[in-house]
């Protein structure tokens, strides 16, 4: 897998100031699964928040189009990668 450096995250134009940190926060997680690993619990919360404040299913899979243009990475891979994991501690291989 070819992991893009130096890329921007897609933000939605719509979104506060509070919602760009909730998500810039949930991409780095997944950067994490990716490249250096992550906790579980830590991601799994992450993503709860990033979903409380971007609920809309079609939201969604247009970031993670977006993300995997820009960095390489999918957001719906790592998610299902973690959920299906029971590690405390996750990298994905």
């Amino acid at each position: 897998m070819k992991i893009t450096e130096n890329f921007e995250y897609p933000l939605m134009p719509e979104w506060s100031t509070a919602e760009i940190i909730i998500a810039s926060e949930f991409y780095e997680a997944v950067e994490k699964v990716y490249t250096s690993g992550i906790a579980r619990d830590e991601f799994l919360a992450k993503y709860e928040r990033f979903l409380k404040m971007e609920p809309a299913i079609m939201a969604q899979k247009q970031l993670d189009r977006d993300f995997k243009q820009a960095s390489g990475l999918s957001l719906y891979q790592a998610i299902k990668y973690v959920k299906e994991s029971n590690k405390k501690y996750i990298k994905y291989s």
